[in-house]
């Protein structure tokens, strides 16, 4: 590569900024507990059928090959649709990051907390600064799942970081993973297993070129802004200013957390619903009608009838349906619920609906793709409303202190039971302290068999 000054030299000046020692104590915790909540979804998602069968196909390489090992538990811990995000990415960090860093720390066995702490606040930070690049019209102009396009130089990052690359072996790392990159949506569409192996191959690729750049193979220099790059090549409209002006922002603390197993652009509507149906003291069977105002964006999954996972995870009738009935969105009752009568019929009191105010704020502040106004008309007459922009997980509405660990201690008891679970927890919240991973991390994979020997 030559010596001119470009994106790729700018963003990897940035995360070498981070290093543990300058990682804000909040920070350290966020990663902490981003890498627990990925932890807690692969330990449960394990069991689904989908990744038995990855594992199967991957067995001859597992667990010696770090690069097969992140395709597992990436592809896995996506597949619930529970995994964090990133608003202003719209995409999903963590099950890129943390695949990455897992599989990497379980290969080299004596890699410390805090080089894990560090892998994994700097993976989320060229995510996320890519994603804030080609975002949002790479995902609704072209077809672009960001989690794989941006994740595999995340991934390089993480992986690079733990193998102790140099800067230049690092910006090769970075240029050779986002020149290979690749991933699309279409499966949100018509179901299909890209939706979740797209985060195992990101994580798979970062680590693949960051161990071909320790070994002095690099990509191009211009690998962002050049004309047959990067962000020519997945967005129509980048963030030109944001691309050109690489800086620190600690990006891992916008991440959000989930509480519902669909995609995203549900989560505000859920919330309100939820919202008012608590506050109103609400039971399925009061409620006439819902009424869904938002953007475009949400008016898209607005359908009837999913066929599959991957359209029952994109249908506001459908999961609101299920909320209203069951309490809850969680991936079993997603699942269980897809040819439910009883489900479908009710599905059909809700209705998206496109809201001038809601299209102006999103077009505004591209970030608000989500917002909604919910309308909930009562059979006994009268009706409630409430406007929700953000959903709860997001910085401005952070989940309530210990949901975190909930979350964690839910998904991982369903497999080890809960004193296990919070012994895990407990060593993962006191990562830093650890002068070799590779026991903790293959702990959580060996908690990821388990599940596996349920369906055998």
């Amino acid at each position: 590569m030559g010596n001119e000054r470009s994106c790729l030299k700018g963003i990897v000046e940035v995360v070498e900024q981070i290093t543990y020692d300058r990682i804000p104590s909040g920070t350290v915790q966020k990663a902490k507990e981003c890498l627990a909540d990925f932890t807690g979804i692969f330990i449960n998602g394990a069991r689904k059928e989908e990744s038995v069968r990855l594992r199967a196909a991957l067995r001859q390489e597992l667990p010696g090959n770090p690069e097969s090992q992140a395709l597992w538990m990436g592809s896995t811990a996506r597949m619930l649709d529970i995994d964090d995000g990133h608003r202003f990415a719209m995409a999903h960090p963590g099950v890129v990051v943390n695949a990455a860093a897992a599989a990497m720390a379980l290969k080299m066995g004596n890699v410390s907390g805090k080089t894990v702490i560090e892998a994994i606040v700097r993976g989320y930070e060229i995510y996320c600064y890519q994603g804030r690049v080609i975002n949002p019209s790479a995902y609704l102009k072209r077809g672009i799942d960001a989690t794989s396009v941006c994740g595999a130089a995340a991934a390089a990052v993480t992986a690079g970081t733990m193998l102790g690359l140099d800067t230049a072996q690092m910006e090769d790392a970075v240029s050779l993973a986002a020149s290979l990159a690749g991933g699309l949506n279409q499966s949100a569409i018509d179901g299909s297993a890209q939706k979740y192996l797209v985060a195992g191959w990101g994580a798979k690729l970062g680590i693949c070129a960051a161990y071909l750049a320790q070994h002095g193979l690099g990509g191009p220099s211009g690998v962002f802004e050049g004309r047959l790059g990067f962000c020519n090549a997945f967005a129509p409209e980048p963030d030109l200013d944001y691309l050109m002006a690489p800086k620190l922002v600690w990006d891992i603390n916008s991440a959000y957390m989930k509480r519902y197993a669909c995609v995203r652009r549900i989560h505000a509507t859920l919330d309100a619903v939820a919202d008012l149906v608590k506050e109103q003291g609400l039971e399925a069977e009061d409620i006439e009608a819902v009424e869904v105002r938002g953007s475009q964006f949400l008016c898209d999954a607005g359908g009837y009838d999913p066929g599959d996972m991957a359209q029952a995870q994109t249908s506001v009738p459908y999961v609101t349906a299920i909320l209203l009935n069951c309490g809850a969105v969680e991936d079993h009752l997603v699942h269980e619920k897809l040819k439910d009568a009883a489900i479908s019929a009710y599905s059909r009191k809700i209705k998206v609906i496109k809201d001038p105010e809601i299209v102006a704020l999103a077009q505004k502040d591209k970030s608000l793709w989500g917002a909604a106004k919910v309308k909930i008309t009562l059979k006994r007459g009268g009706s409630c409303e409430k406007t929700q922009i953000v959903p709860y997980g997001d910085p401005e509405l952070p989940l309530p202190e210990g949901a975190v660990r909930e979350k964690f201690v839910r998904h991982a008891a369903e497999v080890t039971g809960e004193p296990a679970a919070l012994a895990l927890w407990t060593q993962l919240m006191e990562l830093e302290k650890l002068e070799q991973t590779g026991a903790l991390f293959r702990e959580i994979s060996d908690s990821g068999l388990m599940g596996e020997d349920e369906n055998e």
